[in-house]
């Protein structure tokens, strides 16, 4: 009797565990069974090798798995303006979870084993909570192996670049060398043109020695400059006393009736060098006159009454005028 009540206790015992058992797994593989649960799509341009049952986030809490992976997607089914995105993942998470219609979705990997999860993150309250069947476009994250030929692509140019840059530098360190080597052109160059300072320099110390032009130049300059500074001086002294003696407003005045009496003088002059004018015209007349007539009568000198004057014209008596009447 006591071995069949510890067998019974035994088998209760059993199908306890087995019971809670095969529960916690259908409460984790199948939540639909026990809790309330909604099914959302996301778009990527890639699967990236996911799983279903990987981990579903909403800000790095986990809210539900994914359910399927599809791939690729009909074109009629992607989203507008994306025809590359051939990816859609199915997910399935609790029906408390606040996902919103405006969402930022990312496919990332997590953890030490490097697992894609898919999360939900920066969601927006006013456009409202998403319902069962919304679809939201995601971006993948690029993972290790394709990081590497993106940074190598980017890369790519800036080492070109650089590879240029060096054959330039090495070009210029070249010509550098040639440049400063012995018995150079640049070197020769260089010289001549330091002797040619250096012969600059000696003239100038020439010129510019105690005894030199310069210096001669200068004493003449200098003795000019006294001359002029005399001269000034001179000058205005006189200025001095004339202003002193009132010399020069005298001096202007006299000049000024001088003037007035040369402008009559002229005035009187001009008048008579007219009436001159007149007379002197009135005898070439006469004369002009005189050598007509002797020229065409020079018996007068001699006859003077047999001057003969051209008759005078008669002047026409004046026309009656005709009236009407007479007409």
């Amino acid at each position: 009797m006591q071995i069949l009540r510890n067998e019974i206790r035994t088998g209760i015992l059993v199908i306890l565990t087995i019971g809670l058992t095969v529960g916690i797994v259908l409460y984790l593989s199948a939540p639909g069974l026990f809790r309330p649960i909604v099914h959302y799509r996301v778009f990527l341009d890639d699967a990236a090798a996911i799983k279903p049952g990987a981990s579903v986030l909403l800000a790095g809490r986990k809210i539900g798995t994914v359910e399927k992976v599809q791939s690729p997607v009909p074109m009629t089914q992607r989203p507008p303006g994306r025809p590359e995105w051939e990816a859609m993942i199915t997910v399935q998470v609790s029906d408390d979870a606040e996902i919103y219609k405006a969402n930022d979705v990312t496919m990332r990997t997590f953890g030490l084993l490097s697992e894609y999860v898919i999360d939900f993150t920066n969601g927006d309250p006013n456009s409202g909570r998403a319902v069962t069947g919304d679809s939201f476009v995601g971006v993948r994250v690029p993972d290790l192996g394709e990081i590497g030929p993106v940074i190598i692509k980017k890369l790519d140019p800036i080492l070109r670049e650089a590879t240029s840059t060096l054959s330039e530098l090495r070009r210029t360190s070249q010509n550098l060398t040639e440049l400063t080597a012995k018995d150079s052109k640049l070197i020769n160059t260089l010289d001549g043109t330091l002797d040619s300072f250096r012969l600059v320099g000696g003239n100038l110390k020439t010129l510019t020695d105690k005894n030199g032009p310069v210096d001669s130049a200068l004493s003449g300059v200098q003795t000019t400059l006294q001359s002029v500074q005399s001269t000034l001086q001179g000058f205005q002294q006189m200025t001095a006393q004339v202003n002193k003696d009132n010399n020069l407003e005298k001096t202007l005045v006299n000049l000024n009736s001088s003037s007035e009496r040369l402008k009559a003088l002229l005035a009187q002059l001009q008048g008579s060098c007219n009436t001159a004018l007149a007379n002197l015209n009135g005898m070439f007349s006469n004369l002009n006159e005189v050598s007509v007539k002797l020229r065409t009568q020079p018996w007068r000198i001699i006859w003077p009454n047999t001057i003969k004057y051209p008759p005078k014209p008669e002047p026409n008596p004046p026309r009656p005028h005709k009236t009407a009447a007479q007409d």
